[in-house]
C-alpha cells in the first residue's frame, strides 16, 4: 500500500503498433484491388489468419475479418478503405485486469492469464470472489453479456471517493455502492481515497457497457470450515480449481445493433511471475509453466484461458 503506482488508474487499451500497420496495409491493398477491373471478387487472404480468432486487441480481430470486408466492398460498391475502417470500429477484445496495479494484460500465445495478486474474498454467505478479473475493450459498444458454465460471475467497479464518504461506504449507505456483496476502501494520508465494490451478477446477464467495469469468476458459497489443521493454501487452490474446464462466453452489441461473441475455455495451473525491485509484489508474465519450470522459477497458482 506504500506504492502509489500500486493502484494506477484505469488505462485505455491500445492496439500494438504492428497490428495498426497490418490494418493500414490491408486498406492500401484493398484500394489497389478496387481500382482494377476484375470480373470476379478476390477471396480473403489466408495470411490474415482466417482460421484463428484473435482477441488480443480491437485491431487484432479487425485484421482477421478485414479480408472479408474487402471482398464485400467489391460487390457492394462501398469503398474498400471504408469497409476496413468500419470493421475495425466494430470489434472488441478481452483482457485480464490486475486489481492491485490497475494494469491490463493482453493475450499471449493464444492464452489470457488472470492476475490474482490482489487476492480474492471467501465468504460462507456471499461465495468465493476469486480476484481473477477481465475487461471488455472496444469502440461503439452498447451492451455486454457474459455467461460461464461452471460457477458464476461478479462485477467490479472502482470509484474515487472523498475521505468523508468512507464511513458511509462501510455502513452501506453510500448510494453508488448500494447492494454490493464486497466492499474495500483504500486511502492515503494526502486525501486520495477510493472504493472497490463487487456485485454477484446473474449468469448470462446483459447490461450497458462501461469501459471502467471489470468482471470476475465467482464460486458458490461453502460452509465455513474452521478446522485447525486446514491448509489455507490447499483450500485456496481447491477453490481456484473449480474453474478448470469452464467455458466463458462474452457477447457485445454495438450501437448499430450488430453483435459479436468470443468464447474462452478456462484452465488452472502454475503461472510465471517476476519480482520487481519496487516491492510492489509479484507480477505475472503471461506464461503458463510446466511443473519442472515452476519448481525452478517459482509461480502463482491461478486461472488462464485458451482462446477458442
Amino acid at each position: 500500500m506504500n506504492n502509489r503506482n500500486h493502484w494506477a488508474r484505469w488505462k485505455d487499451i491500445k492496439a500494438p503498433d504492428e497490428l495498426k500497420q497490418k490494418t493500414l496495409a490491408a486498406a492500401r491493398q484493398a484500394r489497389r484491388e478496387a481500382q482494377q477491373d476484375m470480373p470476379q471478387p478476390v477471396a480473403p487472404r489466408r495470411r490474415f489468419g482466417m482460421t484463428k480468432r484473435v482477441v488480443a486487441a480491437a485491431c487484432a480481430f479487425a485484421v482477421v475479418v478485414g479480408g472479408t470486408a474487402v471482398w464485400k466492398s467489391q460487390t457492394s460498391g462501398q469503398p474498400a478503405a471504408d469497409a476496413v475502417a468500419e470493421t475495425v470500429a466494430h470489434s472488441f477484445g478481452i483482457v485480464a485486469y490486475a486489481a492491485d496495479t490497475g494494469e491490463t494484460m493482453e493475450p499471449k500465445d493464444s492464452k489470457i492469464v488472470f492476475d490474482i495478486a490482489s487476492g480474492g474474498m471467501e465468504s460462507s454467505m456471499e461465495g468465493f470472489f476469486s480476484g481473477c478479473l477481465f475487461k471488455v475493450t472496444g469502440e461503439d459498444i452498447e451492451t455486454v453479456s457474459a455467461s460461464i458454465d461452471k460457477g458464476g460471475l461478479y462485477r467490479v467497479l472502482r470509484m474515487d471517493i472523498q475521505e468523508s464518504d468512507a464511513d458511509a461506504v462501510l455502513q452501506g449507505t453510500y448510494p453508488p455502492t448500494h447492494g454490493a456483496d464486497d466492499l474495500r476502501v483504500h486511502g492515503y494520508d494526502d486525501g486520495d481515497w477510493w472504493v472497490e465494490a463487487s456485485w454477484h451478477v446473474e449468469n448470462g446477464f446483459v447490461e450497458p457497457y462501461a469501459s471502467n467495469t471489470c468482471y470476475g469468476f465467482w464460486g458458490e458459497p461453502k460452509p465455513d470450515e474452521m478446522a485447525q489443521d486446514i491448509d489455507l493454501q490447499d483450500a485456496w487452490q481447491a477453490r481456484i480449481d473449480e474453474f478448470d474446464g469452464a467455458v466463458l462466453t462474452v457477447t457485445v452489441t454495438f450501437t448499430d445493433g450488430t453483435q459479436q461473441t468470443q468464447t474462452l475455455t478456462l484452465h488452472t495451473g502454475k503461472l510465471a511471475v517476476t519480482y520487481p525491485d519496487d516491492s510492489s509484489g509479484p507480477q505475472l508474465t503471461g506464461e503458463v509453466l510446466t511443473d519442472e519450470q515452476a519448481d525452478e522459477q517459482g509461480y502463482i497458482y491461478g486461472v488462464y484461458a485458451e482462446i477458442a
